[in-house]
């Protein structure tokens, strides 16, 4: 079973010196030319590298650092791809993505911190970025390719483009087919003050687009979204966004991935963030039960934790003993986790289990597995008759509330079903339904808590509990008081987004669930209506923040 994981990052740069003054023209001398993609033949390491000197030729000099082969498994869009590393002349170190058939850039990333400016440098204005992101692209992107381009940040970005945040001026080409914009299809660029570009990536759909002569009219489209868009109302912590000083949690009307949000153009129905078919959903907790609040967070000795790591064991069927084996986690004084290692006693002709269970420094118990070992070193086989994944969630309610008994009254089960396919898939590959929970305060649920248990798609069994959540939740926040608990109404809240934003139609490409955990691109994209503008979400008092407005005063500090 593939348990690789990989993060991949890159860029590049352009001096002032090449601005231009017109956003693109056709037929301009040493553009690129199209790439011609091969019967599936993959580049070799010298054609990779070959291709990818061509088209950052206009960069000064550099010289390769290393190259790798990426198997399209681990890739957002499922294409394999070379991966290099590059030294600039500048002492600048930058990384490339190249599509491993066509040889075209797909992510160019600048490694290091942003260079400083003299004191008698002056900031890259807005305008100046836009002419050093067209300068650019005119090396990675094919004169066919830019005539189908949108004005610079005509549209917001979409969240397919997934840079981590770096300082500089966001550069944003939507791409334009049959005058319907494509917002997860164009290029994405970040300009460093400097004048350099220190990031880049390409998002390109191959293959046919979906009908448009088919679609229903925008004022059918807007009753549907009154009707059937519901955003949720939750707890959000409005500092992690932005790293400013802390704040309280504060009540927000937002869409999250399986809420009802996009009007399909075709049938009329609402979607998900996912295209899948959006259905109403149910917050609501396991149980009644819910523990006092402690007054300040002890923290525990690794005895302590394991006679809890013990006390927990007893909650399972059958009896264990410790096998003498304890690891530690530790990336922080107040993030330390022990790992306590348990052997089964079973009956005569049975096999043991090996049971590890993980406690943290303030008690928490944030790890559960049984047989991780055993499964890891197993080949991946077809599962030919596995459960459903109904069955994987009533398998995974039970094993949280076993473990979790005293919380049952402040979790509650993600109402979440996957496409058919990605069932298949699970199958397929032999890997585990993963079923999600999260955490309510006062009812009402806390953005980005989300835990995860692991379920055997072959035996139902409950094999894996990931829970490190806990901790982030305030739940010694005195705002959160219960008389805080109320907000504007759902129809005022839509309100606002309308306000703010303007309804459109566009193709749509949404990432679904993949293999092993990883996200993917749907097969094929949609034709959606759907509200455009920048990102932002409405508080509880009715009013619209921008996290763009936001981003871009943080980055003028």
């Amino acid at each position: 079973m593939l348990k690789r994981t990989s993060s991949w990052g890159l860029s590049l740069g352009v001096t002032l010196s090449i601005l231009m003054t017109t956003v693109f023209a056709t037929g301009a001398a040493g553009s690129l030319a199209p790439v011609v993609h091969a019967a599936e033949k993959t580049l070799s390491e010298e054609e990779a590298i070959a291709l990818a000197q061509k088209q950052l030729k206009n960069l000064g000099e550099y010289k390769l650092l290393s190259a790798e082969f990426v198997d399209g498994i681990e890739m957002l869009w499922g294409n394999s791809i070379w991966y290099t590393k590059w030294s600039k002349e500048n002492g600048r170190n930058f990384g490339v993505q190249q599509d491993a058939i066509s040889g075209e850039i797909w992510v160019y990333e600048y490694r290091g911190e942003e260079r400083k400016l003299d004191t008698n440098q002056k900031k890259l204005t807005e305008d100046q970025a836009f002419q050093v992101a067209t300068q650019f692209l005119k090396q990675v992107a094919t004169e066919e390719e830019r005539s189908r381009l949108s004005k610079p940040n005509e549209y917001p970005d979409s969240d397919i483009f997934h840079t981590r945040a770096k300082p500089g001026i966001d550069v944003n080409f939507t791409r334009i087919e049959n005058g319907i914009p494509f917002l997860e299809n164009g290029f994405r660029l970040i300009v460093g003050y400097d004048g350099e570009v220190i990031y880049f990536e390409r998002r390109w759909t191959e293959g046919k687009l979906p009908d448009a002569s088919k679609v229903i009219e925008i004022a059918e489209a807007e009753k549907k979204w009154d009707e059937g868009a519901t955003p949720t109302f939750l707890y959000k912590n409005m500092a992690s966004s932005f790293r400013k000083e802390s704040e309280s949690y504060q009540l927000v009307n937002e869409f999250q991935r399986i809420d009802p949000q996009f009007v399909d153009a075709i049938t009329g129905k609402m979607l998900d963030s996912y295209g899948q078919v959006a259905k109403e959903r149910k917050i609501q907790p396991l149980g009644k039960t819910v523990p006092p609040t402690p007054i300040e967070r002890k923290l525990i000795t690794k005895e302590e934790a394991q006679k809890i790591a013990e006390q927990q064991l007893k909650k399972l069927p059958g009896t264990y003993r410790s096998n003498g084996r304890i690891t530690e986690s530790n990336s922080g004084s107040d993030e330390m986790s022990w790992f306590f290692e348990f052997i089964s006693q079973p009956g005569d002709g049975e096999k043991s289990d090996t049971v590890i269970i993980a406690i943290d420094v303030l008690g928490n118990l944030v790890h559960y597995s049984v047989n991780a070992k055993i499964r890891f070193n197993e080949e991946s086989k077809k599962i030919e008759k596995g459960i459903t994944w109904e069955q994987a969630q009533e398998s995974a309610r039970k094993l949280v509330q076993t473990f979790y008994s005293d919380q049952l009254g402040k979790i509650y089960a993600v109402d979440y079903v996957p496409r058919e396919k990605r069932i298949k898939e699970i199958w397929e590959n032999d890997e585990p339904y993963e079923i999600e929970f999260g955490y309510l305060i006062n009812g009402i649920p806390v953005y980005n808590t989300i835990f995860q248990v692991d379920v055997d798609a072959e035996s139902g069994e409950a094999v894996d509990l990931y829970n490190s959540e806990y901790n982030d939740v305030p739940w010694g926040d005195s705002s959160l008081s219960p008389k805080n608990k109320d907000g504007i109404d759902l129809n005022t809240a839509k309100k606002v987004v309308k306000e703010n934003k303007k309804l459109m139609l566009t193709y749509f490409h949404p990432k679904v669930d993949g293999s092993y955990g990883r996200d993917k691109m749907l097969e094929q994209p949609l034709l959606v209506y759907r509200y455009v503008g920048e990102k932002g979400i409405v508080t509880a008092d009715g009013k619209w923040h921008s996290f763009a407005e936001e981003r871009k005063r943080n980055r003028r500090l």
